[in-house]
């Protein structure tokens, strides 16, 4: 890869030059390589990889996620420090399950109720019985030490009650189940004001 100042005569040239040179940005420089034709061998490594990522696809099309829960995907993609996301974030840990050899566990749809001043209530749709999943949470959407279980309602519901919490706090949160390369699953990274 070469630096260029005006490449052909522009200032932003980019694509392919009668399949001998290629002009992309790069982190913000102009650049110029060769062309090499892409390989693909479909080894039964990619097929494989390729199928984890289909099935993660359809996972997060097919899972129902509301407006909170993308926008908590796209806070927890965030705090990975990597330029993902929610949905690469989403990706990432539907694949590193998969890789693992575990069956990843939905959970979709939360919901806060009942906010006041030393708590709130969450609530979670997932699958009646099986793991019982578990809340997370903390004053930075790092860093969240405390738990507490949530309880199987009727209809695939699950929900916690938080309490002791301090008044006028932001608290973020996010909720795991199962053990990772076994049954696994985890919602992106919320965000609830007490009053």
């Amino acid at each position: 890869m070469a630096k260029v100042d005006a490449p052909l005569f522009s200032f932003t040239a980019s694509g392919k030059l009668a399949n001998s040179l290629v002009y992309f940005p790069f982190k913000g420089i102009r650049a110029v390589r060769s062309y090499v034709v892409p390989a693909n061998p479909n080894s039964a490594g990619q097929q494989t990889q390729r199928a984890y990522m289909t099935d993660a696809n359809d996972e997060w099309h097919a899972a129902g996620y509301t407006d909170a829960d993308r926008s908590a995907w796209n806070r927890w993609a965030t705090t990975l420090g990597k330029g993902l996301s929610g949905f690469n974030a989403f990706c990432r840990a539907f694949l590193n399950e998969s890789v693992a050899g575990g069956t990843w566990q939905r959970m979709a749809d939360a919901l806060v109720s009942g906010i006041g001043a030393n708590g709130f209530t969450v609530n979670i749709t997932k699958a009646s019985g099986g793991d019982v999943p578990t809340i997370h949470y903390g004053v930075s959407p790092t860093f969240m030490p405390n738990t507490a279980v949530l309880v199987d309602q009727t209809g695939n519901d699950w929900e916690v009650t938080l309490a002791g919490l301090t008044a006028g706090t932001l608290y973020y949160w996010y909720i795991d189940i199962g053990a990772a390369g076994v049954d696994y699953g985890r919602t992106g990274v919320y965000a609830t004001r007490t009053t």
